[in-house]
């Protein structure tokens, strides 16, 4: 009988897992519902701001004058004057960082500036990280993508 309960503690003490492995949730973003209280991406100067609609245009404003910066105009020569308005998809990751995920233009402008999505890509490249967007009712940063107007005006 001793042998046998000695067999027994022997047991528990080595089929005891100590080690406790920490977990992140992943909620696919397809499956989450958005609600009017669910905050999108930010930028953290527009986060101050009061309303929704105030934050949204805020954030799109500073984005467009950050990738705006990030262009190199200098190496961007065009044949005729243009003005269009390009639509660009990005995708914010939970982490707050961004990633061009494509490009609506015309063909008017696909021809005149060939190179436009790698122009469009280091831009966005050089972005810094921002608030991503937060679904608040289970409390996790989750990512999400979105459109971006760009108006190309050229002299």
């Amino acid at each position: 009988m001793k042998l046998v309960n000695i067999f027994l503690l022997f047991f528990f003490v080595l089929g005891c897992n100590n080690h406790i492995v920490k977990r992140e949730i992943e909620i696919p973003s397809s499956s989450i519902e958005w609600g009017v209280k669910d905050e999108p991406p930010s930028i953290s100067q527009c986060d101050e701001l009061s309303t929704d609609v105030q934050r949204k245009t805020c954030f799109q404003e500073k984005l467009v004058e950050l990738i705006y910066n990030n262009i190199d105009f200098s190496k961007i020569i065009v044949e005729k004057q243009l003005h269009d308005t390009l639509l660009v998809s990005l995708l914010v990751d939970k982490n707050g960082k961004i990633f061009y995920s494509g490009l609506e233009i015309s063909l008017e402008i696909k021809n005149q500036l060939p190179k436009i999505d790698s122009i469009l890509i280091k831009a966005i490249n050089n972005l810094p990280e921002i608030l991503p967007a937060t679904k608040t009712n289970i409390g996790i940063q989750v990512s999400t993508s979105f459109h971006l107007p760009l108006i190309l005006k050229t002299n």
